[in-house]
């Protein structure tokens, strides 16, 4: 009878042993596939962020296209470079509170990096003030079409300066996009339209007010890559739109001084748009620092041309002004360099996952299987 239990409790024991071996082993493969399951759902975030400076850019588009529909509004009221100086007043109240919630020091990492952002803030408020200059001396599409050439000019820049590449498929997306912002706009010195009076003051002198347009497209692609460069250097974006602001209201302080009477903005309406283009070029200047920081200076430049078509939507949409079939052909024009470009950079970003997907699957393979396979051998020997 001893023996019998003994045999018993032997087997018992033995049943038990294997119900937990099998228990563990259980274990170890959930604790796997959990595992699994976690490295493919990061992997997955990790490939929708590569795309994520295509909306950012998109956003930072509307926000400045928002900016000239707003400016619409209150041009008769204040002063153009007024209007400069308060947004850049109202833009610099926006990263303080944050800077400070956030313990972000105004203190520049470097020397190099205070340099790159004085000369940012010091183009960015060149480009803004000759953009609203040129409006005296020319129509507005003549000057939109010469301003929204950046991008060439930023493909020439950034391979200069960042050592960036600017191939024959961006050079044709450039043009491509150009070409449409050429027939928006659709400047007289190429559709030989007539002069019209605005303001009851004629446009005689369009080479200064040309030279003007071209100097801020200089400006604004030397900002684009002085952008570019600052993001790489891995410098807040709330600083960067902090210095951009400081300086910029100073500068447009003076300017205001100079070439226009100081005015009081009228109550209500006028002043809720000052406070709105304040916000909205705040934004637009943070999601473009971003974007600059991850992604390459043409690519945002290209993208950055679809404003235009953000305005004329705005406009239909608040003015009932429906564009021409030369424009829409100009719309079409632009959303065709924007989807190329965001094909193309989808089309080199899935090259690059493919590789980092399969060294992906080859260490996992590597590292999991035989450590479940040699925990389930020891435990069951044990």
């Amino acid at each position: 009878m001893k023996t019998v239990a003994a045999g018993q409790c032997d087997l018992q024991k033995s049943d038990q042993r294997t119900v937990t071996n099998s228990t563990s082993c259980d274990n170890v493969s959930k604790k796997n596939s959990n595992r699994t399951e976690n490295d493919t759902n990061l992997y997955l975030w990790k490939r929708i962020a590569k795309y994520k400076s295509i909306p950012l850019v998109l956003l930072a588009a509307f926000c400045s296209a928002m900016q000239a529909i707003l400016v619409r509004y209150i041009n008769e009221d204040v002063h153009a470079i007024q209007i400069s100086f308060i947004r850049f007043l109202l833009q610099l109240s926006i990263p303080i509170p944050v800077m400070i919630y956030k313990n972000i020091s105004p203190k520049p990492e470097s020397r190099k990096v205070f340099i790159l952002l004085l000369l940012r803030s010091v183009f960015g408020m060149v480009g803004f003030t000759t953009a609203y200059m040129s409006y005296y001396f020319m129509r507005v599409g003549d000057s939109t079409a010469i301003i929204f050439g950046s991008p060439v000019f930023v493909g020439i820049f950034a391979r200069i300066i960042m050592k960036e590449t600017f191939g024959a498929i961006d050079m044709i997306l450039v043009i491509t996009a150009i070409s449409g912002v050429f027939l928006i706009s659709q400047p007289p010195f190429l559709f030989g339209r007539e002069l019209i009076q605005i303001t009851n003051t004629v446009y005689p002198t369009q080479y200064k007010g040309a030279l003007l347009a071209f100097c801020t497209c200089v400006c604004f692609s030397l900002t684009t890559v002085l952008l570019r460069k600052i993001g790489i250097l891995g410098v807040n974006s709330f600083k960067v739109v902090f210095y951009y602001a400081f300086i910029a209201s100073i500068g447009s302080s003076l300017l205001t001084t100079v070439f226009g009477p100081w005015t009081i903005p009228p109550c209500g309406f006028v002043r809720y748009v000052l406070v709105a283009l304040g916000s909205f070029n705040c934004i637009a200047q943070c999601l473009l620092t971003y974007s600059l920081s991850i992604e390459r200076s043409v690519f945002v430049s290209i993208l950055k041309t679809n404003e235009v078509i953000f305005a004329f939507i705005l406009e239909y949409l608040l003015f009932r002004d429906f564009p021409g079939f030369l424009s829409l052909l100009g719309i079409f024009l632009v959303m065709t360099a924007s989807i190329l470009a965001s094909l193309k950079k989808m089309w080199f970003a899935k090259k690059d996952n493919s590789i980092s997907r399969e060294t992906h699957e080859r260490d996992n393979s590597n590292n999991s299987l035989p450590e479940s396979t040699e925990t389930c051998t020891r435990e069951t020997v044990v």
